[in-house]
């Protein structure tokens, strides 16, 4: 999709409004907010239905086809609310200990800078954020800039 019309048509935002905040939260495609929709609606028609006989289901049968997808096994996915989320439960899951690093870069969420931060001062491991020039000038200075940070 090239045209900018037809792009800013795939989403419920105000005309007068130009959103650039996608990563915190909103908005999605029209499409996904439909499909959204009727997922609501048919949890609120038959809530136990959905919920205590269908809920766990629909999950794996979602989490079959992620894991296809990105080539692993279903029973090794997990879907979380957020980013943030996941990355919490997934710094909070390593074995971290003195003396060990864990690499970012200036460009990390402040979310997640916070849960590295409070994660590697319990574990007393080095949280180490390195520098990224943007705009970024090829995917080799990105590598470069980011890997003077490993030791």
């Amino acid at each position: 999709m090239t045209d900018l019309a037809q792009l800013r048509n795939e989403f419920l935002l105000d005309r007068d409004v130009v959103f650039l905040n996608h990563g915190s939260f909103g908005a999605c495609p029209r499409a996904v907010f439909e499909r959204y929709q009727e997922w609501q609606r048919e949890l609120e028609r038959r809530p136990i239905e959905f919920l205590a006989r269908r809920l766990e289901g629909l999950l794996a049968a979602a989490r079959a086809v992620l894991g296809a997808y990105v080539s692993t096994d279903p029973d090794d996915l997990v879907f979380v609310p957020n980013a943030t989320t996941g990355v919490n439960i997934a710094a909070r899951g390593l074995d971290l200990q003195p003396g060990d690093e864990v690499l970012s870069t200036n460009l990390e969420y402040g979310a997640l800078d916070l849960a590295w931060d409070h994660v590697c001062r319990h574990t007393r491991a080095r949280y180490v954020r390195m520098p990224v020039t943007v705009p970024v000038g090829s995917d080799e200075q990105i590598v470069e800039e980011i890997w003077t940070g490993v030791t």
